[in-house]
């Protein structure tokens, strides 16, 4: 556990979580209503076929979902930054988790039980609305993943999902371009891939001078070409059309 727990008001992931623009008061209140614990990095959070029993928020460090495949191979669903909820599915009744959570690096987590969150959505209606648009969010990052799944290369879905993962980056002092800190299994699993696969097109990727890589840090260093990989196959059908 963590000695002191984090307050709602002051977190500094306040603004891009489902709390953003709740009253102070309520944020308050928050702080009495959860647990926060460590997780070391590698450490379970929840697995699969569990009983869900509550919602989870990260504080810090970088959390991955991932479900196992038929023939035992990871496959990463989702990965969690800095003020995303998880483990929703405690949510909607007494069920089991469906995917695991693992902490990619030391992580702080809160915890909020099922029938606490679900207090404090009743209490303040905002945080149910934008549960609503997460969820709904979540919905069209998984129809484009199979699409890109069904539809794109290895080399256009690593593009991708690189240019994905660097989205949600926000740190000032990335002023070379962001920075992917992923293991290359973990990286491949989010792809669909394998792993001798992705290194050799990051090689590649490096050749081009679309990245640049630093031990397991991949530098993103030209986001324009390496959206051009991501969207080759449109690229080449709407050539092909206006030619």
């Amino acid at each position: 556990m963590i000695r002191e727990l984090p307050e709602c008001l002051t977190c500094h992931n306040l603004q891009r979580s489902c709390f953003a623009n709740v009253l102070p008061d309520y944020l308050s209140e928050l702080k009495y209503e959860k647990a926060c614990s460590m997780y070391k990095k590698g450490q379970v959070i929840f697995q699969e076929d569990n009983r869900a029993l509550g919602v989870y928020c990260l504080y810090s460090g970088n959390v991955k979902l991932y479900k196992y495949g038929p023939d035992g191979r990871e496959q990463i669903v989702r990965m969690v930054q800095p003020g995303d909820l998880f483990g929703y599915r405690a949510l909607v009744g007494s069920r089991l988790y469906c995917i695991n959570a693992q902490a990619l690096n030391d992580a702080a987590v809160c915890f909020f039980t099922a029938e606490n969150f679900l207090q404090i959505t009743r209490k303040i209606p905002e945080i149910t609305h934008k549960i609503i648009i997460a969820l709904s969010d979540l919905l069209e990052d998984t129809e484009n993943q199979l699409t890109s799944l069904a539809q794109k290369s290895v080399r256009e879905r690593l593009a991708e999902t690189l240019l994905r993962l660097s989205e949600r980056q926000d740190d000032p002092l990335h002023t070379a371009g962001p920075v992917i800190n992923l293991s290359r299994e973990d990286l491949a699993n989010m792809v669909g891939s394998a792993t001798e696969t992705v290194i050799r097109l990051l090689s590649e990727f490096r050749e081009e001078k679309l990245i640049a890589i630093a031990g397991r840090k991949i530098h993103l260093l030209d986001i324009s070409g390496l959206q051009r990989v991501a969207h080759a196959h449109v690229n080449g059908f709407l050539k092909a059309f206006e030619g």
